[in-house]
Formats: C-alpha cells, structure tokens, sequence
C-alpha cells in the first residue's frame, strides 16, 4: 500500500505537471526553485526534503519511517523520468478541456496515493509532518489546519515568486485534497488494511 500510494502520487505530480493549470503548493515551490538555479525537480525536491528531515528528526522523529524515505526519494524523480517520457511522443496539450480533465484524474490519484501511504503508519514525508511540528512547537496555539493552510500558502508564493505556475489546480489541491485523501482512508485504504491483517480466532472455552 505505500509503495503503490507514493507511486500514485508520483503520477499525480506528472499530470499536474503535464496539465500546465499548476501543482500541489509543495511541488510548485520546488518547480519553480528548481527552474530558477537550473536544477531537475527530482534532484532539488529530495535535497529540500533532506532538509527538512533534519528539522523532522528533532522535534517529530515518530513520523519517520520507510514511507519517508520512499516518498522524499522517490516522488520528484518518477515524475521527472514521467514527464521526460511523456515529452518524448507527445506534444503539450492545448485545449482546456482536457487539461481540466487532467486535473481531475491528478486529483485522485494524489488523493488515493496520500490515502494509501499514510494508512500503514509506516511514516510520512518530511512536509506532511511539518504542519505537525508547528502545532507542537506552538504548544498547540497553533492547530493543525491553520499550520497545513499556512505552509501551502508560504510554498505557493515562494514558486509564484520563482517563476512556477499558480493555477486552478494549485487552489483545488490546497483546499481539496484533504477531504478527499480522507474519503478514501475510510472507504479504500482502511479497508484494505483490515482485511489484510490475519483473523484472531477466539478460543472454545473449556467445559468443567
């Protein structure tokens, strides 16, 4: 479940990417940082995530596990080879519609993908985490929606600022997605879980 989910959010990013409407606020500061000093998004998200592991470690180390290091590994190059290969036989897409319809399919597999990663509790990126930190260094003054909405917003000014896309699907994945990744734990992913975990057969009690 958490490698098929971080390889659905891989996609996702892809298809934003391709629909040219904008990212998820983390992957628009990270296109537009990268685009500005000249490096891949793959390479310049997994130093950025390195980073931001350091910060993890010290104050929220029990969300670190191997979904971590999968997904701050792994997200930024499946896109980038995704993209090179798409780029590769297909021309960018002009009509709006089906970029629009492009997003909707990215906001999906994002959801699914954030739904099946976090589930196993085999710990989450550097970035999902952090809006966990601020609400334990703010000794929870500040909640965890208005830390989540903060850093969004703080991404998406910092990849406007460096040249990325700021588009509807930006909005939509910074207001939507979580409703969404939480339909899809309740529905899709917790299910999964509970019928993969073995069955716990009580024993007969003993007659006297």
């Amino acid at each position: 479940m958490m490698l098929i989910g971080n390889l659905f959010i891989g996609i996702a990013v892809t298809l934003l990417r391709i629909s040219t409407l904008g990212t998820d606020p983390f992957s628009t500061m990270n296109l537009g940082v990268s685009s500005f000093i000249n490096m891949s998004f793959g390479l310049y998200q997994l130093v950025i995530n390195i980073v931001l592991l350091g910060f993890i470690f010290l104050y929220a180390r029990y969300s670190i596990g191997l979904g971590t290091l999968v997904n701050m590994v792994g997200i930024g190059f499946i896109s980038d080879f995704l993209v090179y290969s798409y780029s590769l036989f297909f021309d960018d897409i002009s009509l709006l519609a089906i970029r629009i319809i492009i997003v909707a399919i990215a906001v999906i597999f994002a959801s699914m993908g954030v739904a099946l990663y976090i589930t196993p509790n085999l710990g989450m990126a550097p970035y999902d985490a952090l809006a966990f930190v601020i609400e334990k260094l703010s000794k929870n003054k500040i909640p965890f929606p208005v830390a989540r909405i903060t850093t969004d917003m703080t991404c998406v000014l910092i990849g406007f600022s460096f040249g990325a896309i700021v588009g509807i699907a930006t909005v939509i994945m910074a207001f939507f997605t979580g409703p969404f990744v939480q339909f899809f734990r309740k529905h899709v992913a917790e299910p999964m879980l509970e019928k993969d975990r073995p069955i716990q057969v009580q024993p007969i009690p003993a007659h006297k």
